[in-house]
């Protein structure tokens, strides 16, 4: 049977999509942010809050056993406390001022509501045999004084009230006689928890914002243009990228391999060379494409416009598929053997894909190149 404190799904599943989609972002601006690798703490709460939310109602506070019901209870607390540390944490990385430090409007006690949950957390099971104060008030620093819990119990109906659960205090003080009843209740520090788990909504919002201001950034900061020479053009492009989107992420494979056609020694017959010359003008709109992409922050999600010139999706080579696509992990894996790839080019020379003369011996740019333009000649 699960029980009823539970925490919204909803709410994280937002904060997850938030993270995923400005996952380039974010890894890009945290993962290195003043010599600190940020990314790694919001993977890390990201996790612990879709445990804590998922595994919450599970929990089992009706347990037939006092012992196991107690730590069932600490079980419970710890899980509120994991939900609380990782927003707080999160409000750190974006730098968010946390609205509820001072706040006391849950408990009513002596001391903030982090202070209160924090003596709860601690009497019942986080470290409840050094306990420094009775009642989660800061302790004079010159005090010895130390209090034990006892085991957790549910509360008797005959003592009365609304709290669930007790501990008894004993005071390291000899001259102290009666121990102190500490209890708590599990609505209270639900309702303790849910308001404190509302703020992730605020770190969502904030993510959004940075975004927003990130792209308008980069929108306002020209790209240098150098029409005249491709090659240069591309790797500025490549710097973009790493810059724009992320390092080895977003178009850093087309563009390198952009370069890579450019750049082909291009040691054909005449009749292939002057093919080559066509397919390679054609990739300058490509190029220009990705430009004024990178320029305007504006990604298209099915890719770019003139995208098949690196990536044919012509369905005539349907039944060469699997050939083709051992041919570009030859181009693009330096750890795929020469003799592995020989048998799928003469598969593609039988059909007419690429010339007789064409083995495993010829440069890889040159095959590269002559590949995607007969892919794309034929398209």
């Amino acid at each position: 049977m699960m029980n009823s404190y539970i925490l919204d799904s909803a709410l994280l599943d937002k904060f997850k999509q938030a993270v995923s989609d400005y996952d380039d972002f974010l890894i890009n601006t945290y993962s290195n942010y003043n010599g600190k690798n940020l990314w790694s703490l919001i993977c890390s709460a990201k996790d612990w809050l879709s445990v804590s939310v998922n595994g919450l109602p599970y929990i089992d506070l009706n347990h037939s056993h006092d012992d196991v019901r107690s730590l069932n209870v600490l079980q419970l607390i710890t899980t509120y406390d994991i939900v609380l540390q990782s927003i707080e944490q999160l409000h750190r990385v974006f730098e968010m001022e946390h609205p509820l430090k001072k706040d006391d409007s849950v408990f009513n006690a002596a001391v903030p509501d982090d202070a209160y949950f924090a003596q709860i957390r601690a009497c019942f099971g986080a470290h409840p045999v050094d306990l420094r104060s009775a009642d989660g008030t800061m302790p004079d620093r010159k005090s010895t004084d130390k209090y034990f819990a006892s085991w957790s119990s549910d509360v008797s109906s005959s003592i009365g009230g609304n709290d669930d659960y007790s501990v008894y205090l004993y005071s390291n003080n000899p001259d102290t006689v009666q121990p102190i009843r500490f209890s708590m209740s599990f609505a209270k520090i639900h309702e303790y928890t849910i308001k404190r788990c509302s703020l992730l909504s605020n770190v969502i919002s904030v993510i959004e914002k940075k975004h927003g201001i990130f792209i308008e950034q980069q929108r306002q900061r020209p790209i240098s243009r150098h029409s005249d020479d491709v090659v240069e053009q591309l790797q500025i492009l490549l710097k973009e990228n790493s810059t724009r989107i992320r390092e080895g992420d977003g178009y850093h494979y087309d563009i390198e391999t952009l370069i890579e056609l450019f750049t082909a020694p291009q040691d054909f017959p005449e009749q292939e060379r002057q093919e080559v010359a066509q397919y390679l003008n054609s990739l300058h709109v490509l190029v220009d494409e990705l430009f004024e992409a990178f320029q305007s922050m504006t990604f298209n999600e099915d890719g770019m416009a003139h995208g098949y010139l690196l990536h044919s999706r012509s369905s005539k080579f349907y039944g060469l598929h699997y050939d083709l696509e051992k041919v570009f992990e030859y181009l693009n894996n330096p750890y795929f053997s020469a003799d592995r790839v020989d048998y799928h080019l003469r598969r593609l020379i039988s059909e007419g894909v690429l010339p007789p003369y064409v083995s495993p011996q010829m440069d890889k740019r040159d095959l590269q190149l002559l590949l995607l333009a007969r892919l794309t000649e034929k398209r």
